[in-house]
Formats: C-alpha cells, structure tokens, sequence
C-alpha cells in the first residue's frame, strides 16, 4: 500500500524524469508531444479513431522454411457512439447555461451549436457501433486477408466470438463481411453469447464469475480515491487559460455554476466531446483548434493517458494486479485453441475474438508486447514519464488489436509473430529472428506473468 501511495505523490509531481532505456513500446524517434503535435486527434487515447495507417513499421521478413498456418486474435469494437448518455448531456447543459448567463463568446457560441448537434445526434443511438466502427473491422479484415492470403483461400475455416455487447457484436459482422467479400468460400462461424462471456469480458464480474462483484468494485472505488481525484487535482493545477477565454467572457462566473464540478473536469469533457466526433465521421478538428492551444492539448493528453495507464497497464497494486490478473481465463482460452490447432487436434485457420479496451489492454501487458512491464517501478511514475512509455494511442484506440500468426517449417517448429494494431511488435524473449518468437516461450512469458500478478496481488 505505501509503495502505490509513494507512486501516486510522484504522479502528481511535476517531476520530468528522464529514461534511457525507452521501451519498443515508443520506437518511435518522436517524442509523445511531438505525435500529439502531428495528429492531435490522438490525444485521448481511447477515443481515438483507428485508421490502420498510424505508426506502422515495415513488415520483416518471413524466416526461410516457415508458412503461416494459424492467426488468432483479440479485437477491441470499433469506433462508437458515446457510452453514456451523460456525456452528450452535460456538455449540452454547459453551453446552454453559459447561453443563458450571456457570456458566451463568438467561439463559444459556434461550439454550442456543436454540443447542440451532438446531442440530438446521439439520440436513441447510445453505445451503438457507427458507419466508421464497422468500416474499421472491414478494412482490418481486408488488410489482414490480402497480407496473408494463403490462410484465407478457399474453403477457410473461420472462428469467431464476441462479447454479448451489441457494438463488440456488430464488429465482429464487419470484419467477417471484409473476408467474405474477399472470399465467398470461406467457412465464417460467429457466436456472440453468454458461453464466453468469462473469455470475452473477464474483468466484468458480470460476465466473468471467478471476479467476485465485491473485488471488482473495490478497484473501482480505488480508481476514484487513489487515481483519479489525484488526477484531477493534478489538473486543476495546469494552465487552460485560454481555452476558457476562449469559450467565456466570464469563467469565474460560468464555472460557480457547476460548483460539484471542477474547472479542469469541464474543461477535459468539452474537449472530449469535440474530438469524440471522429467517431461518427465528422472529423473537422477546426474547433479544437480554436479553442485548445498545443499546450493544452498535451496537458489533457498526459491527464487522460496516465488515466488509463492505471486503470488497464499497471499492476503498481494489489488491487490494480488483481483486475489485471482476470485475464488467465482469455490467456487460457487463446492458448488452448492455438494449441489445439497446432497439435492438429482442430483444423482452423483463424480464431478471433471481439470485445472491449478493458480486457485487450491488459491481455497486451500479459503478453509484453512493446517490453511493456506490470509495473514500471518506484520513482518512475510521474505522468510525464507514463505519457512517453505508455502511449495510449498506439495501444487502445477505437478498433484496438493483438494478433498473432502462427508460422510453421518442415521439421513442425512452429513460430509466433506478435501484432499490435496491424504493426510488428517486440516481445521481451530471446529469438534469433526479430519479432518471430517460439510459440512455447512466447507462453511461458504469459503465464510468468500471470504468476507475478497473483505474487502482486497478495502483496500488503
């Protein structure tokens, strides 16, 4: 407990420490507020709009002797409406009161009429997977047939479960539609129902009955007492100046409004709400622009980034190790089908699964794609130092994924080439061949993993 104590006081430090050791997770030669600077629609990572197109890196060569035989998958939905319709309606009613005190400026008010539409345009429509969320998964699905066609061609088995979720249900469509089109032959199976459920949403208790309702709530209310209070808080200490002249001739009087809320609350849902629109096809970033400086964008970047990191990548406590460590069951259930088709107990080209950012995220951990560690470690944490090694955009956006495929030689030694979001990703195992790894390490490194979490979790 005092360790993750220590850890937050340096979250909500100031301090920029500097690492030589950067992860693979940002090979990147630009630093985070750099990829901010040039793709500012980034900046809140888990609503960031999958393109496909963003941070690839050149495909290495396939070792000489091997053909791939199997891929399998975890897919986060595509691109949505907004989950709550909370959302919508308190921007909605910040404008609107701001209307009626009078002290919107010309900017505010054109803003207004965007709060105004995206209200009205979420109706009836909360949740829902959109035109974008579907032509992601089918241009996923597209890319991934012509790159390995040899799997896809002719009669190929295809498998596929989702969670019960109708947007996770939805994509699953869509990706399935992107190979038929490719392949009318093709042998697709989909099933989207309560039987997986533990696989598909393992850190719902609802879904998951090995994650008592008790601990999944007690992670929650850590979050909001130990996490992000501490945020906000942090926030509220960050310049967003002219943001706020930008929007109101009077921000005293506009934020008294919403005493129960704070400033830097507000300031990050407008923002939200304007760059959530990417979602649903409207991806005129003018306003953002407008009213955010570059500045302010990276503040709200580092917020939001740090946010997730503790609420999915880290296992910097009991309590954060043990929702990670819900995901054996999908390790499980992943290692399984991969072996059974390996072993040649099931003929199967492709298994896929589709669910949500909660449980790809820390299924990527599990894996160490990118060298991404359980915990980072004391003295490291500071918000500065989460928003250049863990960088949310590469890994959670809308239609968020890990695949691995499967390759095989003459002498049956099978290979594993991990993916992150349709890129060639690095795992922390020796392999004589970059970014091809021997299936049996590649599952010890999980279960090791997983290991370390029940040691964490039990930790005082």
């Amino acid at each position: 407990m005092k360790r993750f104590f220590l850890l937050l006081l340096c979250v909500c430090a100031l301090t920029l420490i500097s690492c030589a050791d950067k992860s693979a997770a940002t090979t990147s030669d630009l630093t985070s507020r750099e990829e901010i600077d040039a793709n500012p629609r980034i900046v809140v990572p888990s609503m960031t709009a999958y393109t496909g197109d963003i941070f690839t890196n050149e495909a290495p060569s396939v070792p000489k002797g091997y053909e791939a035989f199997y891929i399998t998958a975890y897919l986060r939905h595509g691109s949505r409406f907004e989950s709550s319709p909370e959302y919508p309606v308190e921007t909605f009613n910040y404008f609107n009161k701001a209307d009626e005190l009078g002290i919107l400026t010309p900017l505010g008010k054109r803003v207004k009429e965007f709060m105004e539409w995206n209200y009205n345009h979420h109706q009836n429509r909360i949740g829902d997977l959109s035109d974008v969320g579907f032509k992601q998964h089918k241009s996923i699905a597209k890319r991934y047939y012509k790159r390995f066609s040899s799997l896809f061609k002719g009669d190929a088995a295809i498998e596929s479960v989702s969670s019960t979720s109708l947007r996770a249900s939805m994509s699953m469509v869509g990706f399935n539609e992107g190979l038929k089109e490719c392949n009318p032959r093709m042998n697709n199976h989909m099933m989207s129902s309560e039987v997986t459920g533990p696989e598909m949403r393992p850190q719902k208790p609802t879904h998951n009955p090995a994650y008592p309702a008790a601990e999944a709530k007690a992670y929650k209310t850590f979050l909001a007492k130990e996490v992000y209070s501490k945020l906000i808080e942090w926030g509220g200490r960050q310049d967003l100046s002219h943001a706020k002249n930008a929007l109101f001739t009077n921000p005293e009087l506009f934020f008294a409004q919403f005493d129960y809320k704070k400033p830097f609350k507000i300031m990050t849902d407008i923002y939200k709400r304007l760059a959530f629109a990417q979602n649903f096809g409207k991806n005129d970033r003018s306003l953002i622009d407008e009213v955010f400086t570059a500045d302010e964008r990276y503040i709200i970047y580092k917020h939001e980034n740090c946010s997730w990191y503790y609420r999915c990548a880290s296992a910097a406590h009991p309590i954060l190790a043990n929702n990670m460590a819900q995901s054996r069951v999908l390790v499980d259930y992943i290692v399984n089908r991969a072996d059974e088709v390996v072993k040649g107990e099931k003929a199967l080209n492709a298994h896929l699964c589709f669910g949500h950012d909660l449980n790809v995220i820390p299924l990527m951990v599990i894996f160490g794609v990118e060298n991404i560690p359980l915990v980072f470690g004391e003295g490291k944490e500071t918000i500065d130092y989460v928003a250049e090694h863990w960088r949310g955009y590469k890994i959670t956006p809308k239609a968020a994924n890990i695949f691995f495929i499967f390759y095989r030689n003459k002498e049956g030694k099978v290979l594993v080439r991990p993916q992150v979001n349709e890129r060639d990703v690095l795992l922390p195992i020796e392999s004589e061949i970059p970014y091809f790894y021997e299936w049996d390490k590649v599952k010890e490194l999980a279960y090791a993993r997983l290991a370390e979490l029940d040691i964490l979790k039990q930790a005082k």
